[in-house]
């Protein structure tokens, strides 16, 4: 699994936009394989958004998810880097999950927090 910082996706995007979309186009999937991965795109989206909002270092409502195929993208504002960390480490835990996308801003907070990232969770 690979992790992804704010600017180094910036720079890449327009890049990798366009052979996303060149790669995609030349897949062609039935509709009930596009319904699959829609199925799994939300129930990671819906298991990341029940980590972070079980994190009392981060909350509900504080990072906004997106999931495209197993590549999710995190959101939003946490307060320090144990809170960044602790997203980042609860979003590698969940099943399916390719790739974390961290575009999440830093406020000041703590550099140590106590996350519960290697429960069990879901079911």
């Amino acid at each position: 699994m690979r992790r992804v910082r704010g600017a180094a996706v910036a720079a890449a995007l327009p890049a990798l936009a366009g052979a996303c979309s060149f790669l995609h186009k030349e897949l062609k999937e039935s509709p009930a394989q596009a319904a699959a991965v829609q199925a799994e795109d939300t129930r990671i989206r819906r298991e990341v958004e029940a980590r972070l909002a079980a994190e009392p270092a981060i909350g509900a409502g504080k990072v906004r998810v997106e999931v495209d195929r197993g590549e999710v993208g995190l959101f939003g504002a946490v307060s320090g880097l144990g809170a960044l960390r602790c997203a980042e480490r609860n979003t590698e835990l969940v099943r399916g999950v390719r790739l974390v996308i961290d575009q999440l801003v830093l406020d000041p907070g703590p550099r140590d927090v106590r996350c519960l990232a290697p429960r069990v969770f879901g079911g």
